[in-house]
């Protein structure tokens, strides 16, 4: 499958966000930060690339602090700094450059393992740089939509999101049949290489070596964690857990080990950006859990179970659309669950600046929805959203309440 500019492209250096500022771009490894960095450079700036695992390039800076202007001419110029904060006071480095140099000259700062990480500690660069990230592949860009055509990625659909959703859902009444896309995105994954191939044994091939990559090397690189065996074990053993709260002292329990060991372990793969974590949503709702997270992998392949990878898909597509919004200057998007102690669940809540916006559920049943979900959504008192994987169905069951075919809800969102 050809995959076209990522939708990333639409809004990274939008000025009105970012003005002349350096820009971040964080995400997983292999996600595709190098290939697009590269080919900015080729269709929208004059510039250079400088990977700093090069040692080479380590060396060029010894000599010369400026090296990177060495083909330097008037004008805007892009400098593309790859993998820097892996270096010894990287952000004395980054402030040296961005304060001396010409304000023509732009500067990319990309990095995996969760370079906001890094980033936090120190203040050094406060001001400097706007900070985006680059996540696994939407159905929605497989499909080469405009974020202009997707819910709340126009300002004026902040206003009342309610009702932008709404009207963006009749409009997808008419849309593209697009089934074999997702059935691609649903078996291949989120990430380039895998989806471009379309090859079932490069995939299988893909996952493995791609865990053992983050196990053994980069996990080595982010903390001074030496059991790599009981790492494995867990990562082996999340798939069993994603979609349900997760008790870490009942995982603990499974590897034969305490808790927390377990749970620094599980912040490290979060770091990673193998998993991620949606927390519960308690407010002004009562007997719900506000503890326990439900965690997902970021690449939904790890997960054999249908239903759950179906889940895991959509909490992906959410955790992206959630950054993606507050990104671009929009607002602040949160992704959350709800669950009561009667057993009762949402699976997905979307917040725009603290408050509910959207529920999502991922079921099998085209024609009902629980009653529990129905209580939570009498509660919150937004629209519901119950997506099916079968193609071609959009049932309004009230002025608020849809049960969609996946795909067709993918198509509104990031």
């Amino acid at each position: 499958m050809e995959i076209k500019k990522r939708q990333i492209d639409q809004y990274i250096w939008d000025e009105e966000i970012i003005g002349k500022k350096m820009v971040f771009l964080s995400g997983p490894r292999q996600i595709g930060k190098t290939t697009y960095a590269k080919s900015l450079i080729k269709e929208r700036f004059t510039g250079a690339y400088f990977n700093w695992d090069n040692p080479q390039i380590r060396k060029s800076f010894t000599e010369d602090p400026f090296f990177f202007l060495k083909n330097y001419q008037a004008g805007e110029f892009l400098v593309v700094f790859d993998e820097i904060h892996k270096r010894h006071q990287w952000k004395d480095i980054l402030k040296g450059a961005y304060d001396s140099v010409d304000p023509a000259i732009r500067f990319l700062v990309t990095g995996s393992a969760r370079l906001e990480w890094f980033r936090k500690s120190g203040d050094s660069l406060i001001g400097r740089y706007a900070h985006f990230h680059l996540l696994p592949l939407s159905f929605s860009e497989l499909v080469n939509r405009n974020i202009k055509e997707l819910w709340l990625c126009r300002e004026d659909d902040w206003k009342d999101p309610t009702a932008s959703f709404l009207e963006w859902l009749e409009e997808s009444k008419t849309q593209e049949d697009y089934r074999d896309t997702f059935e691609h995105l649903l078996q291949f994954g989120g990430f380039p290489e895998p989806v471009a191939r379309a090859s079932t044994r490069f995939l299988n091939k893909w996952k493995n070596d791609y865990i053992t990559l983050l196990v053994t090397e980069d996990l080595r690189e982010l903390s001074n964690i030496k059991d790599i065996d009981r790492m494995e074990n867990i990562v082996r053993l999340l798939p069993e857990h994603t979609g349900s709260p997760l008790s870490i002292s009942s995982l603990a329990g499974d590897i034969g080990s305490n808790y927390h060991t377990v749970k620094s372990s599980i912040q490290q793969l979060e770091k990673l950006w193998l998993l991620f974590m949606v927390p519960p949503w308690h407010k002004r709702l009562n007997r719900t859990i506000r503890k326990e997270p439900k965690y997902y992998f970021t690449n939904w392949i790890y997960i054999e179970d249908e239903g759950i990878r179906l889940e895991n898909l959509i909490a992906t597509h959410l955790l992206k659309a959630c950054m993606l919004w507050t990104d671009c200057g929009f607002g602040n998007a949160g992704l959350w669950y709800i669950r009561n102690f009667d057993g009762g669940e949402i699976d997905f809540l979307i917040t725009l600046n603290n408050k509910p916006a959207l529920l999502v559920e991922s079921k099998t049943s085209r024609d009902h929805i629980s009653k529990p979900a129905r209580n939570f959504q009498e509660l919150i008192g937004v629209p519901l959203v119950q997506t099916v994987n079968h193609p071609g169905i959009y049932k309004k069951l009230d002025e608020k309440t849809f049960i969609l075919s996946i795909e067709r809800f993918l198509s509104l969102i990031p």
